[in-house]
């Protein structure tokens, strides 16, 4: 059990189904929208990985709700260098083979519909000098991944400029 806002919640196990419609059955307009950020956030970091298992909600034994914090990012910025994205490969090319799974299989699509059913509820701050100063602070990589990782992000950030301030 965790406390919030002096309320018990207890883990409720990842929410099955593969429609958006089941979700918004299953949960009330806010944790939708909780919802529909994380879509976003997966779709601007290439989160290939998220799935019905890996959304949960947090339960009070009665009749509310809110969404688990965000959990297993561990397939975005093509990290699967291995077999998936070998270093060497062109970023911008390889990205293009990139699907989410959650609702379908295009993270265009699914903000799409995000943004009809909700509006837009996320906005980032942060630019090339952000990005530049955290990858520089980073120990333990090789080069290319993080040449990688910037490539990336400022790619994602080119192409959701709508989605900054």
């Amino acid at each position: 059990m965790r406390s919030r806002k002096n309320k018990q919640f207890a883990f409720m196990p990842g929410i099955s189904g593969t429609e958006i419609k089941d979700i918004r059955k299953a949960l009330n307009n806010s944790l939708n929208l909780a919802a529909f950020r994380l879509m976003t956030i997966d779709a601007f970091f290439l989160n290939e990985d998220r799935h019905t298992h890996n959304i949960s909600v947090l339960w009070n034994g009665q009749n509310e709700y809110c969404l688990c914090p965000f959990y297993d990012q561990g397939a975005a910025l093509m990290s699967d260098t291995t077999l998936d994205y070998p270093l060497g490969c062109d970023v911008l090319i390889e990205k293009n083979r990139i699907h989410s799974k959650t609702f379908c299989t295009s993270f265009d699509e699914q903000l799409d519909l995000a943004e009809e059913l909700y509006g837009r509820h996320l906005v980032f701050f942060w630019g090339t000098k952000d990005v530049d100063d955290i990858l520089d602070s980073v120990n333990g990589y090789d080069e290319q991944i993080i040449s990688r990782v910037r490539d990336l992000l400022l790619e994602q950030r080119r192409k959701y400029g709508y989605l900054f301030a």
